[in-house]
């Protein structure tokens, strides 16, 4: 299959199938197991089930024939039948304590004409024919056959009388060895269907007894309305059969009903999966044209660009990490460039410095020569003032040969309060000559990891800036703190300030504002902080002061010193 160009297409597509897919794969084993699980039910496990059922029905039988055996064969039996109207007390209490079970209603006795002799009444008796009335007629119920055992009936339970049946053998008189007539339990029907368990599966597989005549009773005695297919099981005597009803149709409406919410579910997911992947890929969209944008801003030149950075998806992740490569293209190409100007600078500084020094000394020498031998006075005024030109020309080859060619530093422990000691040493004389107040603030217990005289001559060019800047009766301030593990050491000024257009110019090399100014002093210094593994910041306000950061490492323990 060709899949389209467009990201989001493909995924919509995937997406789609791989929604689609499972759903109908599902739908269609959905369909095969509501087709086979009928045969799944009406397989092994019911038919074990009906076995089972058989079984206990099987043994229920087995016992109450035994019963009727162990009475028929008692002694003095057939004499006690034949004779309704004496009473023997043996045998009556040994018939009540075989009537009195909870099978049973009781014991029936028929002479042999087959009329009713004598009834003993068990525990669940209640009505004719203990209790008075006419004897039911059994002349038109079922009769079949188990062995030696009669069993007739049964009768269905109907104006509230119970549900029964009877189960009869003959009784021989042992001294004629004639027929006496017959003896009967009077069996309770709900007995029997008791044992065939309860229904399953919501009542849609129902257990059965099915009897002689077309009888068909459910598990508490009453007659049973057959919906569905009946599915027979083993044979407990002649007629007698347990089975079970089965509902096919209700069975599978569940699952029709099921099958039907299926299919709904599987059209709204692929409607939903359509509607969410439009607005996604119109979304998308969008947000991928401000990228492309913002590219071709950058690769034309414009690293100032930046995106609308909103809301924490991926798209703005790609926004900021597309912004800060912008920031860190800008700073790297600014580094560069600086980097190769001051290079270039210092390669000239160096050359022009070496070559003007020294000739410069030996002009010196010559100009002070002449004017110890000089006697006119203005004549030796001109020569004094060449030598104090040359001695200025010489200073400003010093700052070259510096900016040119900075020696390496040597790391080590710097206390902030030794730094600042000498500092107020050296320059307040002369703060003090001009009428300034120079002030000591801050954490001065502070250790920085930097080389000493780096940082001194840092500081000395700084507040000689400062001095240089602030008018008399201002106030330089030295102000030392600590943030993570940086040392800052802040240098204030109430001065006139540096003008909005100069600020970004005035650490560039040979810039300055000053007319005997050479312009390397603040480039010398941010030379010197970045060699370090500092930097240097400015802060100013035209008309209030200049603030000067210069951040460096704080001294940590485990540090190693170069």
């Amino acid at each position: 299959m060709m899949l389209p160009r467009s990201l989001v297409s493909r995924y919509f597509v995937v997406s789609l199938v791989a929604a689609v897919v499972p759903l109908a794969a599902v739908g269609y084993l959905y369909d095969s197991y509501a087709q086979d699980i009928l045969r799944a039910l009406t397989g092994q496990r019911l038919s074990a089930q009906l076995t089972a059922t058989a079984s206990r029905l099987g043994s229920f039988f087995d016992t109450r024939i035994y019963q009727l055996d162990t009475l028929s064969n008692y002694p003095s039996l057939a004499s006690y039948v034949g004779r309704p109207d004496r009473d023997d007390p043996e045998i009556s209490a040994l018939l009540r304590i075989e009537a009195d079970v909870p099978d049973l209603y009781g014991i029936w006795f028929f002479n042999a004409t087959g009329r009713l002799a004598r009834v003993i009444a068990g525990q669940a008796a209640s009505g004719p024919p203990y209790w008075g009335g006419e004897a039911p007629d059994i002349s038109r119920l079922p009769r079949v056959k188990v062995g030696g055992t009669e069993i007739i009936g049964p009768v269905a339970p109907r104006d509230g009388a119970p549900g029964w049946f009877l189960m009869r053998q003959v009784l021989r008189d042992p001294r004629s060895g004639e027929d006496s007539g017959t003896i009967a339990l009077h069996v309770r029907l709900a007995s029997v269907t008791e044992l065939m368990g309860a229904p399953e599966i919501g009542s849609l597989i129902q257990p059965v007894l099915t009897t002689p005549g077309g009888g068909v009773f459910d598990t508490v005695g009453h007659v049973a309305r057959m919906r569905g297919e009946l599915m027979p099981g083993p044979e407990i005597a002649p007629g007698w059969q347990a089975a079970l009803v089965i509902q096919p149709d209700a069975l599978l409406g569940p699952f029709n009903q099921a099958r039907h919410w299926l299919y709904m579910l599987v059209f709204s997911s692929v409607a939903a999966v359509a509607i969410l992947f439009l607005r996604l890929s119109s979304k998308l969209r969008r947000r991928l044209r401000q990228l492309v944008i913002g590219a071709d801003a950058v690769s034309a030149g414009q690293l100032d660009y930046r995106l609308p950075e909103t809301g924490n998806d991926e798209i703005n992740v790609v926004s900021r990490a597309f912004n800060g490569m912008s920031r860190k293209l800008s700073q790297m190409i600014e580094r560069t460039v600086s980097i190769e100007k001051m290079a270039v600078l210092g390669k000239f500084a160096t050359g022009v410095a070496h070559e003007v020094r020294n000739p410069m000394a030996t002009i010196k020498t010559s100009v002070q020569a002449l004017a110890r031998q000089e006697g006119d006075l203005e004549r030796l005024e001109i020569l004094n003032g060449v030598s104090s030109e040359i001695d200025r020309l010489t200073r400003v080859m010093e700052d070259l040969l510096e900016y040119g060619r900075p020696r390496p530093p040597e790391t080590g422990p710097v206390p902030v309060r030794d730094l600042f000691r000498r500092v107020n040493a050296l320059v307040s004389p002369e703060a003090e000559r001009q009428g300034l107040h120079l002030g000591v603030m801050g954490s001065a217990d502070l250790v920085l990891l930097a080389d000493r005289d780096h940082v001194m001559q840092i500081l000395i060019n700084l507040v000689v800036n400062a001095m240089q800047a602030t008018a008399p009766d201002g106030a330089i301030t030295l102000l030392a703190r600590s943030e993570d593990n940086w040392g800052l050491i802040e240098v204030s000024d109430t001065g006139g300030g540096i003008a909005d257009d100069d600020l970004p110019k005035v650490m560039d090399p040979f810039f300055t504002t000053r007319a005997l100014g050479t312009g390397l002093g603040l480039s010398i210094c941010r030379q010197l902080t970045e060699v370090n593994g500092g930097d240097i910041h400015i802060a100013s306000e035209p008309g209030k002061g200049t603030t000067v950061t210069l951040r460096l490492p704080l001294m940590r323990s485990g540090d190693r010193l170069g």
